[in-house]
């Protein structure tokens, strides 16, 4: 360690807090370190005195006011006199440069100075690269020694600051496991809950008896959140972390899968869907019964018929196959119907209370599932004039009425006989007759205006 702490002097002592990016430019070692270098730095130093007063000297003999002595790094130094005054010149000014407003020029002695200060750059430049060659040499004489304690210091910085964060925000250890199953309580999410005082906390069991869980609700963030944050915490158990949870078993897990959100990649020329479709074939190559996957509305950029085949071959090909612990959001609803078949899935959703005039998303994850997903709603949240969220819903009416009398199935939606009759009756309302009926105030109608409004509705239906 004493080696170290001189090699840490050392380097305080030589360097330049800001040197120049290249070390073979000069303005890298400090003041004071080296005799030599500082010799020459004096001198390049002084030189911008001389200048000074040679530009002081020549404008008293030439009595030209607007005289200049600059430098670029092209042409190097010269004198610049505005036009006007060119003609003051004396027979010691060679011409250089003609510009719009001013013309350039050079003396013996001013080029005598350029030459002496050029080498006086180049100098320093040498001795500074061979001084830093020099201390580069005695870091790597203890590399070894730097390389061992680099090593313990990440190892500490590493576990001071997971346990720091475990402290403050109350994580807990979680029980690694050799087993199959997986069981996570109450867990949260460790960067959404640092900027929420009511994150919903939920919980996550996965066995060998129901290892795939479908997911339906809402069309909104909270599914995602759901899916990512068990990948969050199973990644963070595996780097030694505890996690954000009241407790855990997490079974050792070789690979995490994401298939959550895709865009197209112009640059090679691939649409949205077949990015899409190269992260699930990934994941189908190469997810074990020891992985972990999350997919979160796979093929939502092709038809519903296509997508929702798709989604149910791959579903069917992870359960039967491959086996590995699956969280599957989706708008698919007929994928609830077909999974019964599946002997090891399982259906939750989110939690949504509802009543005639209130929606309220509950960010709770419960079982059993859902065939609806609020688009309409989400829009009225999201700021959707309501003339075109009722326009949207009389087509969507009608088109779900059209698809439940369709003869021709592309998959099993797997509806009895009853729940569809109760659906279609249910789609057969007009929905402006029910909105006339909702606001309707009986107890302000006289009987005639009873009467007339009865007949009103019933000429609409």
């Amino acid at each position: 360690m004493q080696k170290i702490k001189e090699l840490i002097s050392l380097i305080d002592q030589s360097i330049k807090e800001d040197p120049e990016n290249l070390i073979t430019w000069w303005n890298i070692i400090k003041d004071w370190f080296n005799s030599e270098i500082d010799k020459i730095r004096n001198k390049i130093n002084n030189s911008r005195e001389w200048l000074a007063n040679y530009q002081a000297r020549l404008i008293n003999e030439t009595w030209i006011s607007t005289l200049r002595i600059k430098y670029t790094n092209i042409t190097w130094y010269f004198i610049e006199i505005s036009k006007n005054q060119t003609g003051k010149i004396t027979d010691d000014f060679v011409y250089k440069q003609t510009l719009v407003n001013a013309s350039r020029y050079i003396t013996e002695e001013l080029k005598q100075f350029e030459k002496e200060i050029i080498e006086w750059e180049q100098i320093l430049a040498d001795l500074e690269y061979k001084e830093f060659l020099r201390i580069r040499e005695q870091i790597l004489d203890s590399f070894k020694d730097i390389k061992e304690l680099s090593e313990k210091i990440s190892k500490v910085d590493f576990i001071t600051s997971l346990s720091r964060v475990a402290y403050m925000w109350n994580y807990t250890k979680p029980q690694i496991s050799q087993n199959y199953d997986l069981q996570i309580k109450w867990w949260r999410h460790p960067i959404i809950e640092k900027i929420t005082t009511d994150f919903i906390s939920n919980d996550l069991e996965l066995t060998s008896n129901d290892y795939v869980h479908i997911i339906t609700g809402p069309n909104m963030w909270w599914k995602s959140t759901f899916l990512r944050q068990n990948a969050l915490i199973i990644l963070m158990s595996h780097i030694w972390s505890f996690i954000p949870a009241k407790s855990a078993i997490i079974p050792i897990t070789d690979k995490i899968f994401s298939r959550v959100w895709a865009s197209d990649n112009l640059y090679l020329w691939q649409s949205t869907f077949m990015v899409e479709m190269q992260e699930m074939a990934n994941i189908l190559n190469n997810s074990t019964k020891n992985s972990f996957v999350i997919i979160d509305e796979i093929w939502r950029w092709t038809s519903t018929y296509d997508g929702m085949s798709l989604a149910w071959a791959i579903l069917k090909e992870n359960h039967d196959k491959i086996k590995a612990k699956t969280l599957f959001a989706t708008h698919y609803h007929e994928l609830v119907d077909e999974s019964k078949t599946l002997g090891w899935v399982k259906n939750f959703s989110v939690a949504v209370g509802e009543n005639e005039d209130n929606i309220v998303f509950l960010r709770k994850i419960v079982p059993g599932w859902m065939k609806k997903s609020y688009w309409l709603e989400v829009a009225s949240l999201a700021g959707i004039n309501k003339s075109i969220i009722n326009e949207a819903r009389v087509m969507l009416k009608k088109l779900e009425l059209s698809h439940n009398n369709s003869h021709t199935k592309q998959l099993s939606l797997g509806i009895d006989k009853k729940e569809k009759e109760v659906e279609i009756v249910y789609i057969e309302k007009d929905w402006e007759v029910l909105e006339n009926l909702k606001n309707l105030d009986i107890n302000s109608l006289t009987p005639i205006e009873a009467l007339n409004k009865l007949s009103e509705l019933k000429e609409k239906v």
